[in-house]
C-alpha cells in the first residue's frame, strides 16, 4: 500500500470508460474520476483534506483507521460465499427427456437411468447436513417430470424433516410439457418455483426446442404457462438460450416475455457442452458474436425502461448487486474462487456426486467426487480433485489485473469442457463475454443519470 500520513491508497486497477476512469481496488470499491483526477490518483499525489482525497477516502481507495473496518465490511458481504456452506443442490432426478433439444447441456437424453427413492432420501440428508441457513433444491434433468414419483417424494418430505426451520426453496427446471393440472396444483401448494426454457416467439424458439419427432414445442409451452398463472396464480421463470439463430433478434426474444408477462429475461449464451458440441455449426457462435447481441439487447431494453416498460436483464442486475450494493448474490460463476462444491453440489440419478452441474454433463468422471450412498457430506467436501478445481479457479492468479476483477469469477469445468484444460490460458470465450457485459453496465451506470436510476429501480 502507498502511505499518505496516516492513510494508504489501496492498489487499483482502472480502465477509461466513456470519458471517465473507472478505478477499482480488490476489496470491491470503486469510483469514476475525470482526467486531471485520474493523474493525481495514477502519480500518487492526492493532496491529503484535499476534496479529491476525501472522495476517495469515502469510496473505500483510500483506507485509514475510520473507514478500514467498513471497507472490509464491504468485502465480506461482497464475497459472502466464503463464509458459508453449500447452499444450491441439484437433485438430476432423470436423465430421460421428451425432447431433443439441438443444443441440449446435459448427456444422457434417451436413457433410462431414474434416481432412486433411495439415493432421493440421501439427497434430502445433504440438504439438511450443510450448515448454511439457506439451501435450495432443484431438480433437473433430462426432464424431471418423467420421474414424477420421486420429486413429488422429495417434494414432501423436504418441507416435513425441515425440522431446523432452514429458509428452504425448492425449484423445478422443466420444459413443462407433461405439466397436468394435478403437478400444477401439488407445485402451487407446495410453493415451489417452476422453471423453464423459453427461446422467443414459435419461429426462434421452434428451431431447436423440438420433440423426439422434430415437432416444436412452442404453442405447448406457452399454454402451460399462461394456465398455470391463469388457473393456479403462479409465475412460471423462464430464461433463453442464445443460438446463432437467435443472436439476428435480441428486440422479437425480449418483446415475447414482455408478451408473456416477464419482467426479467437472462440472456445466456449458449456453451460447447453436451449435445451442443455435435450441433456447434449450427447452434454456436464467438463471444464477440454474442457481445454484439448483448449489446444491441441491453440498448433496447434501457430503451424500454425509460420509456415506461418495465424489464431487467438477468445477468446486469446481478452485475449491479455486486457492484452498487456489495452483495453476494450467490452466482457460482462470478465466485472467487470458483463455487464449485462449495456452493454447488449435483447429484447424478446413480448417487454420483458432482461439484457443478456442467460437471456431470462432460462424459468423463475427472469432476466425479464420489458417491453420496457410500460418502457423508463432509468427506465430499475434501476430496482432492475438489481442492484442485478451487485451485485453478482463483482468478486472482491471471485476472489480477483487470478492473473488473473485484467481482469476476473463473469456471474451470467449463474453461475443461472448451478447451480440454481446467487452467485458463489467456480470456476464454465466457470472460470475454462476462467482461464485456460488466463493461456494457458500466458504461450505463457512467453516463446518462436515467440510465442509472433505472439500474436503481432494478434493485
Amino acid at each position: 500500500m502507498t502511505q499518505t500520513a496516516q492513510s494508504s491508497i489501496l492498489p487499483f486497477n482502472a480502465e477509461k470508460i466513456n470519458d471517465k476512469y473507472l478505478v477499482t481496488n480488490m476489496m470491491g470499491c470503486w469510483d469514476a474520476l475525470n482526467e486531471g483526477e485520474f493523474r493525481q490518483l495514477n502519480s500518487l499525489r492526492v493532496e491529503q483534506g484535499g476534496a479529491l482525497f476525501n472522495r476517495l477516502l469515502e469510496r473505500g481507495l483510500i483506507v485509514d483507521e475510520d473507514n478500514i473496518r467498513r471497507v472490509i465490511g464491504g468485502y465480506r458481504n461482497l464475497n459472502a460465499n466464503l463464509f458459508t456452506d453449500t447452499s444450491l443442490h441439484i437433485a438430476v432426478v432423470t436423465k430421460r427427456c421428451n425432447l431433443r433439444c439441438t443444443y441440449c447441456h446435459a448427456e444422457g437424453g434417451a436413457s433410462s437411468e431414474d434416481m432412486s427413492l433411495e439415493t432421493a432420501s440421501r439427497v434430502l440428508q445433504y440438504l439438511f447436513d450443510v450448515r448454511s441457513n439457506s439451501v435450495t433444491l432443484e431438480f433437473q434433468g433430462g426432464e424431471p417430470l418423467l420421474n414424477w414419483p420421486v420429486v413429488k417424494f422429495m417434494t414432501e418430505h423436504a418441507r416435513q424433516f425441515n425440522t431446523l426451520g432452514k429458509n428452504l426453496n425448492i425449484v423445478i427446471v422443466t420444459n413443462m410439457l407433461l405439466m397436468d393440472d394435478e403437478k400444477m396444483r401439488f407445485f402451487a401448494d407446495h410453493d415451489v418455483m417452476v422453471c423453464t426454457s423459453l427461446d422467443g416467439p414459435a419461429d426462434i424458439h421452434d428451431k431447436a426446442r423440438v420433440d423426439v419427432a422434430g415437432r416444436g414445442t412452442h404453442a405447448q409451452l406457452v399454454e402451460k404457462i399462461e394456465r398455470f398463472a391463469k388457473q393456479f396464480g403462479r409465475k412460471v421463470h423462464m430464461l433463453p438460450t442464445i443460438t446463432k439463430h437467435s443472436l439476428a433478434y435480441p428486440e422479437r426474444i425480449i418483446d415475447e416475455y414482455l408478451r408473456l408477462g416477464q419482467s426479467e429475461i437472462p440472456l445466456r449464451p449458449v456453451n460447447k457442452i453436451g449435445y451442443a458440441c455435435g450441433n456447434w455449426e449450427d447452434v454456436g457462435y464467438t463471444a464477440e458474436e454474442f457481445n454484439v447481441f448483448y449489446t444491441k439487447a441491453m440498448a433496447y431494453i434501457m430503451k424500454l425502461n425509460t420509456s415506461g416498460t418495465y424489464i431487467s436483464e438477468r445477468m446486469a442486475r446481478t452485475i449491479l448487486t455486486k457492484v452498487l450494493l456489495k452483495k453476494d448474490p450467490g452466482y457460482v460463476d462470478m465466485m472467487n474462487p470458483c463455487g464449485a462444491g462449495r456452493a454447488v453440489m449435483s447429484y447424478a440419478p446413480d448417487g454420483g456426486c458432482y461439484p457443478t452441474d456442467e460437471a456431470r454433463m462432460l462424459g468423463d468422471n475427472i469432476f466425479r467426487l464420489g458417491n453420496i450412498k457410500d460418502e457423508d457430506y463432509d468427506k465430499m467436501l475434501n476430496k482432492e480433485n475438489l481442492f484442485f478445481l478451487l485451485s485453478a479457479g482463483c482468478s486472482d492468479l491471471w485476472n489480477y489485473r483487470s478492473v473488473y476483477s473485484p467481482w469476476l469469477g473463473v469456471d474451470p469445468v467449463v474453461n475443461y469442457a472448451v478447451e480440454k484444460n481446467v487452467i485458463l490460458k489467456g480470456s476464454s470465450r465466457l470472460q470475454q463475454v462476462l467482461k464485456h457485459q460488466f463493461k456494457t453496465v458500466f458504461s450505463y451506470l457512467l453516463g446518462d443519470k436515467k440510465h442509472a436510476e433505472v439500474f436503481q429501480r432494478w434493485l
